[in-house]
């Protein structure tokens, strides 16, 4: 299973995005691909942003150095497979990404 975590570059990140909808166009135009690994095992979407919420570098290094803020942000987006999730202050909601 392949987890990616992409990070917003706009600081009103939860604006973008109406109706749990996002297009896969501005998925890659609005947000920045930061981190990104394979697991064996089923994993939820709250143990990944907690761990991004609480330590300074996890798993490892991330694919870019340069981003526009250090931890997981509201509006940010993190993928599990093929399901995307978009973070809010407390956890995270589905997002249907459109093609």
């Amino acid at each position: 299973m392949i987890v990616r975590v992409y990070f917003c570059r706009e600081p009103e990140a939860d604006l973008l995005i109406r109706d749990n909808r996002i297009s896969l166009q501005a998925l890659h135009t609005l947000y920045d691909l930061v981190w990104e690994s394979e697991f064996k095992n089923v994993l939820n979407v709250g143990r990944i942003w907690l761990i991004f919420k609480q330590h300074e570098k996890p798993f490892g290094k991330p694919l870019r150095i340069k981003r526009t803020h250090d931890k997981i942000a509201p509006g940010d987006i993190i993928q599990i497979g093929y399901d995307h999730y978009v973070v809010s202050d407390i956890g995270a909601t589905r997002v249907t990404v459109l093609h």
